[in-house]
């Protein structure tokens, strides 16, 4: 199991290293499968009202949070993918704010959101399962720099763990009285 070890510091760029610091010691894979009961815990109930509020400094409300996680996802999980399969044609770069900007994150439920990233998530540790031994050490160019398997499978963790610390920190300023109203529509 050496092989989904923690990245070393030239498996990618500098600026992941935010996220990789934030993965737990232990299985990567396991962590990541885990993170979807976090997820779920987090935000199941959470009122649409509350999560369509922005809660200064932040800019973005929570749904747009989770908007923003899911297409993360799906661009980390497609590096991963194409590198651990051998396809290791350079890819570019995410600007996240012309996702949040031209993607619906209004009209969907907050629970709709949250299974839709829940959906990606497992996805993803499928994924993860099925990688060989050697396809963890491929390595790739993504944003403009090399980046390994490992180093995008412990991205992948280390960005929802990031994003939720700061929801959570978003939720401990929330009045009470907005958490007790109607559960979000289904």
């Amino acid at each position: 199991m050496d092989f989904c070890r923690r990245p070393a510091e030239d498996e990618a760029a500098q600026f992941y290293w935010t996220y990789i610091r934030l993965v737990p010691e232990g299985d990567v894979k396991t962590i990541a499968a885990g993170q979807i009961d976090e997820v779920q815990s987090l935000l199941s109930g959470l009122p649409e009202t509350v999560a369509l509020q922005v809660h200064p400094p932040y800019t973005w409300t929570i749904k747009q949070v989770v908007g923003h996680l899911i297409d993360a996802e799906r661009i980390f999980a497609n590096r991963l993918h194409r590198f651990a399969c051998g396809d290791l044609q350079p890819l570019p770069g995410m600007e996240q704010d012309p996702y949040v900007a031209n993607c619906d994150y209004v009209t969907p439920t907050l629970a709709a959101l949250v299974a839709e990233l829940t959906h990606c998530r497992r996805a993803n540790s499928l994924l993860l399962e099925r990688l060989t031994p050697t396809a963890w050490d491929q390595r790739g160019v993504a944003s403009g720099h090399p980046v390994t398997v490992r180093a995008l499978a412990y991205i992948l963790v280390g960005h929802i763990t990031y994003h939720l610390q700061i929801l959570k920190k978003r939720l401990l300023v929330v009045p009470l009285s907005s958490l007790s109203s109607a559960p979000p529509r289904l």
